[in-house]
């Protein structure tokens, strides 16, 4: 491989796994063009077998020592590979962090919290959802002649089978409603949405409850779901297929993040609740292109609103058809092209 890209990435407590998820399909678009990838950040017990092949570095940053130890970091490793080219998925990547990248010649794009009033200097300023606008942010650009904006679920990233996912027609009745909030912690939203929809859906609709490994709150879902009727609900924890599982499911209360872009291109209408301040925005910017309802944050979510929201939906065959419909046209799957082609400074294909 004749080139590199660091990649530096935000893990740990709090974090849910969005950001190694993406990361980890940057790697795989750059490994397909010859390009090596080196990862920062995430603890050696994050890494699976898979990322042998996909990043020839990975170094563990033990918590964060503070914006300028932390860039020094990346600084040393892209001075160890040759390279000036970096990722950074990592929302605590401020201004200082920041101006001590461009001061050092690294060229970058960045992945960001919308929540954060930042000023940024970055080549590639990226964020997928549909609330953003440019001209928002001009004001907050240090050189905007030099940054790049890349707003909007075009440039979501995907892992590869969303890619690939059959879905089911538009507007189909609902018989499977997909309640899941990444693979991290969910701040208690799957007890929220079985205590608001067990039970009390038609008959024929079945929850179907996805959870990570690594949600501390698995235990008490396991016995939520285990005591729960036959046909209620079912329990998937760590699902190998999630696409073609999120693809089965014909509506969906999800968290603001990843997963709604995921949703949208398997055309599975959603309603979103946020599990931290920085899924808000994204899921106003559901709410306004496709008409997805929001629920606000999980904690302050009432069980009967949640009811009212699926049960409405439920209903409405022509509505979800509509929801799906825009939320297919807005996600296509090809986020990581675009972005790895901004990077590179490269039309893309």
């Amino acid at each position: 491989m004749s080139r590199w890209v660091v990649i530096r990435c935000q893990t740990g407590e709090g974090v849910g796994l969005g950001h190694l998820m993406r990361c980890r399909e940057v790697a795989r678009h750059l490994r397909d063009q010859g390009i090596a990838s080196a990862m920062i950040g995430p603890a050696e017990a994050l890494r699976d077998r898979a990322d042998g092949d996909l990043f020839q570095v990975w170094q563990t940053v033990e918590g964060w020592s503070g914006s300028a130890c932390d860039a020094a970091q990346v600084m040393a490793l892209c001075d160890r590979l040759g390279t000036r080219h970096a990722v950074i998925d990592d929302y605590r990547a401020d201004p200082v962090f920041q101006k001590a990248l461009r001061a050092g010649g690294v060229r970058w794009l960045q992945q960001f919290d919308a929540s954060c009033d930042w000023r940024f200097c970055c080549d590639v300023l990226v964020n997928a959802s549909h609330h953003e606008r440019r001209a928002d942010y001009l004001q907050r650009l240090e050189a905007p002649e030099r940054t790049q904006t890349l707003f909007g679920p075009a440039y979501a990233v995907l892992r590869r089978g969303f890619r690939q996912v059959v879905t089911g027609r538009d507007g189909r009745a609902v018989r499977r409603v997909l309640v899941a909030f990444g693979g991290g912690d969910d701040r208690g939203a799957i007890a929220l949405a079985v205590t608001a929809l067990a039970g009390r859906l038609d008959r024929g609709v079945t929850l179907v409850v996805v959870s990570g490994v690594g949600n501390p709150g698995l235990h008490g879902v396991t016995q939520a779901v285990s005591a729960l009727s036959g046909g209620q609900a079912e329990l998937h924890v760590g699902p190998g297929d999630m696409p073609g599982l999120m693809a089965g499911c014909d509506l969906a209360v999800i968290g603001g993040g990843t997963m709604t872009y995921e949703a949208a291109i398997c055309g599975v209408p959603m309603i979103t609740l946020a599990l931290a301040a920085n899924q808000e925005r994204p899921c106003l910017g559901w709410q306004a292109l496709t008409g997805a309802p929001y629920l606000g944050r999980v904690g302050d979510a009432a069980p009967q609103a949640l009811f009212e929201a699926v049960s409405s939906l439920i209903r409405d065959d022509e509505r979800r058809e509509a929801m799906a419909a825009k939320g297919r046209q807005a996600v296509d799957g090809r986020g990581v092209d675009r972005l790895v082609s901004a990077l590179f400074e490269r039309a893309v294909a």
